[in-house]
């Protein structure tokens, strides 16, 4: 039996066309952009349900569906960490070593999350199990046109407390957004920055804020512009560092991914029950 972790890190993925400006004619079974994005779940679906597994060229994985319905999957990933281990007759031996972590991704369109099980002895980052899935299925996406891309979500407080802590030595703020498609977690960006970012055909966007080498960043909680930017981001849109005086490494708050817990009770549950829980837990943080 797999070691106890309740604990779940959280991660978003948005679906993007590769270029917004393709003929249509050339898509693979759509007949516009406009119907490749409103068809981009369906085929986000496919590759995952097509997937037998998801090693790489890094990774060899075996994974076991437990559970799905029309918008989610529950996946138990295991990983390969063999280990050479020493015996009494002094040789080496192999010692297959399989553990394995819950992946849970609900791919309903206004959520599209990963929820991943805290354990180290499989990725020393969960991050890491969300960059092997969707590498595993990126060729798959990119036949449609589609690139999934992904970021953590964190807790807004954390950087409002660093602004707070630092006051007066920030030098710097560097946001580095997706290209919004969801309406729910963008509807506090600036509508120009959006449709500039559409116009344009980016995927990812910098936006970085500096200020004169003698003087320090004013960033007060109230301006509408700057914590839209961050409530955005912290919903798994993006990446914010910050550059503090006096203070040589950058503060990043893809470091600070938000974490969620379940119960021993509850991950000893059945497959569709954990589904049911960690559906729940995550409907109450997809906008939060």
């Amino acid at each position: 039996m797999p070691s106890k972790s309740g604990t779940f890190e959280l991660f978003r993925y948005q679906l993007l066309p590769v270029d917004r400006f393709l003929q249509a004619n050339l898509i693979t079974g759509v007949s516009s952009i406009e119907e490749l994005i409103s068809r981009k779940n369906e085929f986000f679906y496919e590759a995952l349900d097509g997937a037998k597994n998801f090693s790489s060229g890094r990774y060899q994985s075996i994974t076991k569906k437990l559970y799905q319905d029309p918008d989610f999957f529950l996946f138990r990933v295991a990983v390969n960490r063999s280990i050479h281990v020493e015996t009494k007759d002094f040789t080496d031996e192999v010692v297959e070593n399989w553990p394995s972590l819950l992946v849970a991704v609900w791919n309903a369109p206004d959520i599209q999350m990963f929820a991943v099980q805290k354990r180290t002895t499989v990725f020393p980052r969960c991050e890491s199990a969300v960059k092997m899935i969707l590498g595993a299925i990126e060729g798959q996406l990119a036949h449609h046109h589609l690139r999934a891309i992904h970021e953590p979500l964190f807790e807004k407080e954390k950087f409002w407390s660093l602004i707070s802590k630092f006051e007066g030595r920030i030098k710097s703020v560097d946001f580095e957004l997706i290209t919004p498609n969801m309406a729910n977690i963008s509807g506090s960006l600036p509508n120009d920055l959006k449709e500039f970012a559409k116009h344009v055909n980016s995927t990812r966007n910098h936006l970085k804020i500096e200020s004169d080498p003698q003087a320090p960043l004013h960033l007060e909680k109230d301006n509408d512009t700057l914590s839209g930017l961050v409530e955005y981001s912290s919903q798994g849109g993006g990446n914010i560092s910050l550059k503090i005086d006096g203070i040589k490494k950058k503060f990043n708050t893809a470091t600070t991914v938000k974490e969620v817990h379940l119960s021993d009770v509850e991950l000893e549950g059945s497959a569709e029950g954990i589904a049911t829980v960690i559906k729940e837990i995550l409907n109450d943080h997809s906008n939060s």
